[in-house]
């Protein structure tokens, strides 16, 4: 690609991102639908960019979307909501995660029965793929709850839900691979390494942001606010996933701290506590567009032949979408969701990410029979993010009206004298008439 091309193609990305943006307030029909697009004409149409070298940059390039986009939805969530809807987001995710693993699992063996994948796939493949498809996507699920208006208590149920599944995925898949690439020397359980993943991170993630309240105090003021608390994400990520735990919960958990400072700190006794400034939001919101705008291009460069993994790849997206009608209902079973909702709750599975880069980590690892995997995940994954462009404007029409505000009273309805007259004797103390007005300025 030349460097005018190259130039070009930036740009179309940018005003493509901006344009689905502006299309998205109008229609509720995601953003990310039309840069998938742009990535499927660049890529396998144009052969602008080639997938073996976007498989190079896809770690590195997935860690800071991961950062940035998470900590721009996770400083918008309120600690209120979020706490009352974490118990619930982590039923909805375990639920969820296991019904869409176990079916992946299953089809994928039919695959190889009629010899789409080689006879070297197993059971065990088939959970890896499933542990990889398993989780939605926090870095479309957040930004179409935000820019929708949502009700707070969906939009946390389902942002949670996919920060857990992202957590799923990365220690389900790793631990597969470890297995199957005959490299698993900890000895340690799948369900303990992810208890340990959760504490870990979610534990670092808490600390740092209580500690960066303090922090805040100092940077209010200052010019390289935004680069500093950007730098200081980084590390933090980079920190979490050296301990051993889940850098996806650890950055969430940072973000809504911080990005609820103003309360906590009143809570907690710290005066002058002004929070994130409009500065830092507003250019991580721009950074958040950009990263985002790349990220799902990238996700449509990679898809490509050969047609019958693709076919397979929008199997499993179909798939994904049932499976996850029978843990929504066993999730939200006793509470007072209605149907609408509990609709809208479904169609948000959009795979994303964690999926992409995840389909990379097998073939690498030298796990046989997977170097076929990102074809048939991101075929997957643009499946599901079709659903969820369908549905997610189709539930939004039949949720429940948000309750009417208060009238406020009328204060220019014309007062009667007689009316004066009966508050005033109304309040006159007892044992003697009301005092008299006092006269006005000036009055003798």
């Amino acid at each position: 690609m030349s460097v005018a091309s190259f130039i070009l193609a930036i740009a179309g990305i940018f005003l493509i991102g901006a344009a689905g943006e502006a299309v998205f307030k109008r229609t509720h029909v995601p953003d990310v639908i039309w840069l998938i697009v742009v990535g499927i004409v660049l890529g396998p149409v144009l052969n602008f960019i080639s997938r073996e070298s976007l498989t190079g940059v896809a770690p590195y390039f997935a860690a800071v979307t991961l950062v940035v986009v998470l900590f721009e939805g996770g400083s918008k969530l309120d600690l209120a909501d979020v706490s009352r809807a974490a118990p619930r987001s982590a039923l909805l995710a375990l639920a969820t995660f296991v019904l869409a693993t176990v079916a992946v699992a299953v089809l994928s063996m039919g695959a190889r029965a009629v010899g789409w994948f080689s006879a070297e796939w197993s059971w065990s493949h088939g959970f890896l793929l499933g542990a990889i498809l398993g989780g939605s996507s926090s870095i479309i699920i957040m930004p179409a709850m935000q820019q929708a208006k949502i009700e707070p208590r969906i939009a946390s149920l389902v942002g949670l839900e996919s920060a857990f599944t992202d957590a799923f995925c990365v220690v389900g898949a790793s631990a597969l691979i470890d297995v199957l690439s005959a490299g698993d020397s900890s000895g340690q359980s799948p369900a303990a390494a992810l208890l340990v993943s959760f504490a870990t991170g979610g534990g670092m993630g808490c600390v740092a942001g209580a500690a960066w309240l303090l922090v805040l105090r100092f940077l209010r003021d200052s010019e390289h606010a935004y680069p500093i608390t950007l730098s200081s994400l980084l590390v933090l990520y980079v920190a979490i996933d050296h301990a051993g735990g889940s850098a996806a919960l650890g950055i969430l958990a940072f973000a809504v701290i911080v990005g609820n400072a103003k309360s906590i700190s009143a809570k907690v006794g710290l005066a002058d506590q002004h929070g994130l400034g409009h500065d830092v939001r507003g250019f991580h919101a721009q950074m958040a567009f950009i990263i985002k705008s790349f990220f799902f291009t990238f996700i449509g460069a990679m898809l490509g032949p050969p047609l019958g993994l693709i076919v397979l790849g929008v199997l499993l997206g179909l798939l994904l979408l049932g499976a996850r009608i029978p843990g929504v209902l066993a999730a939200t079973a006793g509470t007072n969701f209605v149907s609408a909702e509990k609709k809208l709750i479904a169609v948000s599975l959009p795979r994303g990410m964690a999926a992409g880069v995840l389909a990379t980590l097998p073939a690498a690892a030298g796990v046989p029979a997977t170097e076929t995997l990102p074809t048939v995940v991101f075929a997957s994954v643009f499946t599901t993010i079709l659903i969820f462009a369908v549905g997610f404007p189709l539930a939004r029409r039949g949720l429940p009206a948000p309750p009417a505000p208060a009238a406020a009273p009328d204060l220019a309805l014309p007062i009667s004298p007689a009316t004066v007259v009966g508050t005033a004797a109304d309040e006159a103390p007892p044992g003697g008439p009301a005092h008299p007005p006092d006269p006005p300025d000036g009055a003798g």
